[in-house]
């Protein structure tokens, strides 16, 4: 049953991730298994090889909380196979009702973890409007220039991958910032096998590596990082506001053609009914 719990969490990370500017890494940290994740990632080390290499796959497999990463990569396919239709479908069909849903679902998660925490210094206070600051810069302004070949694949393979652990930064988001999203995009369509392994060998890489340093801050200064991810949410909500014009600006939902005033409401408060269902649920699961 335990792993049942982390498949049906996984499958909520990846209905997250389908949608562009919404993070798997958000669902994570609501449902409890964020930190215990990041671990195991952090687990990919020097011990881990050296179990492989002396074939010792049971003690490897272990070691990086093997059934706990199975069960979770396999819920987070599953719900792109099963749900990235109907998403993509909603988001052009019924665009302001299923944008108010995630609204309403990231603004309840920062405000729960927030609460659930109890800020013990004006510091863990600063460090929410420090991820405010930063969640709002990453997706907004360009980030820098990479170079051109598989090199600037490679670092945004390294990026992107920091970002789509980060509970509000959307990976693909971060691509688009960075010039390479529609490189990935054709390279993927055309099937360029060395273009894809190179962005993928960046991802591992800066996964292994950006892990590690999250999971030392989680373990040293664990509510100062809960209050900076949930900053992080907060400052990228405007990429979730669902009334925008037909070039995508944010406008007030009276500037709105549709603005769905009933109906959005409702499906915002459902977001925020889910997402306390789920945070709950995930603090009752990790205690079991």
């Amino acid at each position: 049953m335990t792993y049942l719990w982390v498949y049906l969490k996984g499958m909520l990370m990846g209905m997250a991730d389908v949608v562009p500017g919404v993070s798997g890494g958000t669902l994570a940290l609501v449902t409890g298994v964020y930190e215990r994740l990041v671990s195991a990632i952090a687990r990919v080390d020097g011990d881990f090889f050296g179990y492989l290499f002396k074939l010792k796959i049971k003690q490897a497999w272990r070691h990086v909380d093997g059934w706990f990463l199975l069960a979770l990569l396999v819920g987070i396919i599953s719900a792109i196979f099963l749900f990235a239709g109907l998403l993509s479908q909603l988001l052009v069909t019924q665009p302001v009702l299923t944008w108010s849903f995630f609204l309403g679902l990231i603004v309840a998660a920062a405000v729960l973890l927030v609460a659930a925490e109890h800020a013990k210094s004006w510091l863990h206070w600063l460090g929410l409007l420090f991820g405010i600051v930063v969640g709002y810069v990453l997706s907004t302004q360009s980030l820098l220039t990479l170079p051109d070949g598989h090199l600037g694949i490679f670092l945004a393979g390294m990026i992107a991958i920091c970002a789509m652990i980060l509970p509000g930064i959307s990976g693909s988001l971060i691509l688009v910032l960075l010039g390479q999203y529609a490189v990935l995009l054709h390279a993927a369509d055309q099937r360029e096998w060395l273009t894809l392994i190179v962005f993928a060998i960046g991802a591992l890489l800066g996964l292994l590596l950006f892990s590690r340093v999250l999971k030392w801050l989680l373990k040293h200064y664990h509510v100062a990082m809960i209050y900076f991810l949930s900053g992080l949410m907060l400052g990228t909500l405007f990429k979730v506001w669902p009334w925008k014009t037909v070039s995508g600006v944010n406008v007030w939902p009276w500037q709105h053609a549709t603005p769905h005033y009933l109906m959005s409401g409702l499906m915002i408060f459902a977001g925020v009914i889910v997402v306390t269902g789920l945070f709950y649920w995930g603090r009752q699961t990790r205690r079991a």
